[in-house]
């Protein structure tokens, strides 16, 4: 892979004047999708101590770690054991190498029993004497207020009114998702890969990884979606200290008809080192009907998406 993508991934910088941090998120997301985040306001030891949960927890034995399968959630919450997620299934031999937890926000009670909203499933910290709730949630809490304060800044970029997507975020899906990829090599040719070829369903997904290189996206990754990726070039995603990799999902492209790109993403482990990542997924209220904007529609005609709910 051409080891210069990372210079054309721009740098949102959340210090600065609004309307440059929504020019350049508009410019990523127009080209690629992706972005870089810094002085995004979320406090290192926040992050330090998500990590330090996050190996905790990764470190225990496949029995303590089955106490809390998300297969046997109702609502999907807990632990992915390595090899169970295959993202890409037409291309890959065998599961993503790697294994997660999900966390999601505590339901609301009026919404309990709804489509995979309810309570967490959290392992029992006094039996495996581990700290991992409380690391867990301040770090959902912290990337729920960052994503807040990202959409007016979307809707700017997009010429909308800055309270566009106030009223479709109320109660969002926002998931948040350690992962630890093992330090098996990835051979593409094979169908072995760290995490399988796919673009992301939601709105908006916030990326912190540990520095170990992997993450891969697709040379014009959107118009393609995953038709013809052995003739396509994939780019590196280098980190770039104390910034967030910041990347759109299909909702997006679908509420833009396109102008914003959902780019196909993959992890390939280079095998020397153990990763260790964790994925924030922001996505609207369940009933949010998603329609191309017509802002969208007439800057990329035609329409291209159906009405949508999330």
């Amino acid at each position: 892979p051409d080891d210069t993508m990372g210079d054309d991934i721009p740098i949102v910088d959340l210090s600065l004047d609004t309307s440059v941090v929504a020019s350049v998120i508009r410019d990523a997301c127009v080209r690629h999708g992706f972005f870089y985040l810094t002085n995004h306001g979320v406090p290192n030891c926040t992050i330090e101590e998500m990590h330090a949960s996050s190996k905790q927890f990764f470190d225990l034995s496949l029995h303590e770690k089955r106490t809390v399968c998300a297969s046997s959630d109702p609502n999907n919450r807990g632990w992915t054991p390595l090899g169970e997620e295959t993202l890409d299934p037409g291309n890959q031999t065998q599961g993503d190498t790697k294994e997660g937890y999900y966390v999601g926000r505590e339901a609301e009670p009026h919404e309990v029993g709804l489509p995979l909203r309810g309570p967490n499933h959290w392992p029992d910290e006094q039996l495996l004497k581990i700290n991992f709730k409380q690391p867990m949630m301040a770090y959902h809490a912290a990337l729920t207020e960052l994503c807040q304060k990202l959409m007016p800044v979307f809707a700017e970029a997009l010429g909308l009114d800055k309270h566009f997507f106030d009223d479709k975020f109320q109660l969002p899906s926002a998931f948040l998702r350690p992962l630890k990829y093992s330090n098996k090599k990835s051979s593409p040719s094979d169908g072995v890969l760290g995490a399988g070829a796919h673009s992301d369903y939601g709105v908006l997904t916030v990326l912190w990884t540990d520095g170990t290189p992997g993450l891969e996206i697709l040379k014009g990754g959107s118009d393609s979606k995953k038709e013809e990726q052995q003739e396509q070039q994939w780019l590196p995603v280098p980190s770039v200290p104390n910034a967030f990799i910041c990347n759109v999902g299909d909702l997006i492209e679908r509420w833009t008809n396109g102008v914003m790109k959902s780019t196909v993403h993959r992890v390939v482990s280079r095998g020397a080192n153990e990763r260790h990542s964790c994925a924030f997924f922001w996505e609207p209220d369940f009933d949010t009907l998603v329609t191309p904007l017509p802002k969208c529609v007439a800057e990329n005609p035609p329409q291209r998406f159906e009405p949508t709910t999330y």
